[in-house]
């Protein structure tokens, strides 16, 4: 008879997954990296260019520019994700 009881008693008490934010903060973390890494990689590729005169100076600035702004709003992105949840 007891047994029964702590059997009901334990499907009653089973702990719901907790959802942090808007997106599932693993996803946000991987694609996150993902798009600060292609960044990065795009910029380095750029600048090792622009060393050897393959491009314009120009083109270096706007690439760095554009990381860093894409970088910044990950970067929120992430912060603000978590804290919604």
């Amino acid at each position: 008879m007891k047994f029964m009881e702590r059997e009901k008693t334990e499907q009653n008490f089973k702990p719901k997954a907790q959802i942090k934010g808007i997106v599932e903060p693993k996803l946000v973390r991987i694609i996150s990296f993902i798009i600060i890494t292609l960044s990065l990689a795009s910029c380095t590729v750029l600048c090792i260019l622009a060393i050897w005169q393959f491009t314009e100076s120009d083109a270096v600035w706007r690439a760095v520019a554009t990381f860093i702004v894409v970088s910044l709003a990950t970067g929120i992105f992430t912060i603000v994700n978590e804290k919604l949840g």
